[in-house]
């Protein structure tokens, strides 16, 4: 059975990671912009319509994690990222009082002074944070 509460949990967390309001999340995905209002209230519940809207758009995200938080078939990243734009440099770690890591630098080749959009943490239980720098 679909949790409203958790649903709109990750109704949110799609709209934060691709950075849309309310209003940009309805018109990305066809809707009225009181539908989206009104799920987010609690007033109405999601048809299979407005989920299957939000899978037609979103399709790197599976039905499975829509509907029950479980399978995200993709990471939290925004749907015009591209790894295969990513060179992957290994940096190991800088202190010896800390347990052995390595940290992945990704960057685009082409910049000699790059500027920093998002920082995202992802833990293994399938949450992640994403931070935005101060404009």
């Amino acid at each position: 059975m679909l949790n409203i509460e958790k649903f709109i949990l990750r109704l949110e967390e799609i709209m934060e990671t691709h950075q849309l309001s309310a209003a940009a999340f309805a018109e990305k995905i066809g809707v009225q912009r009181s539908s989206v209002s009104h799920i987010l209230s609690k007033r109405n519940k999601p048809s299979l319509e407005f989920i299957l809207k939000i899978h037609q758009h979103f399709d790197s995200l599976s039905l499975e994690w829509l509907l029950l938080g479980e399978n995200k078939s993709s990471s939290p990243l925004p749907e015009n990222f591209s790894d295969n734009l990513f060179l992957e440099e290994k940096i190991p770690s800088e202190s010896s009082n800390k347990p052995s890591a390595e940290i992945i630098k990704k960057s685009i080749a082409t910049s000699d002074n790059p500027e920093l959009i998002q920082i995202i943490q992802l833990y293994n239980d399938g949450s992640f944070d994403v931070f935005y720098p101060k404009s």
